[in-house]
């Protein structure tokens, strides 16, 4: 009997040991998530490929690599750098550094510097 209680008590400490983890993950996934929403966002640099003004979206890839984001551009969307005052300005080659936010399947530029 005393062999089944001292098992019991291991597994149960095992237990919370994993339990204590994964509410650990979660939080530190949520402090994750919520400093991107809070406006800290994500930098991408790149060269714009395609610019469409109906829909408010502009591809950018990024320097030296095959990686591609589409953006969504917004009336909160700040543009800066030379000539570059609306989504109007951008142009094809424009080399840029997009601050964006991830919004459901959407990458919301937040900000666009022409550099």
């Amino acid at each position: 009997m005393i062999r089944s209680t001292s098992w019991t008590h291991m597994y149960q400490a095992e237990v919370y040991t994993h339990m204590a983890v994964a509410v650990c993950l979660v939080v530190m996934l949520a402090t994750g998530l919520s400093l991107v929403q809070a406006g800290e966002g994500a930098e991408f640099s790149g060269s714009v490929l395609k610019v469409d003004q109906s829909t408010g979206k502009f591809a950018v890839k990024k320097d030296g690599g095959g990686t591609r984001f589409t953006f969504v551009a917004n009336e909160k969307t700040k543009f800066s750098g030379t000539g570059l005052a609306s989504l109007k300005d951008l142009k094809k080659d424009d080399h840029v550094m997009v601050l964006y936010q991830v919004q459901g399947s959407q990458y919301l530029a937040a900000s666009v510097t022409k550099k």
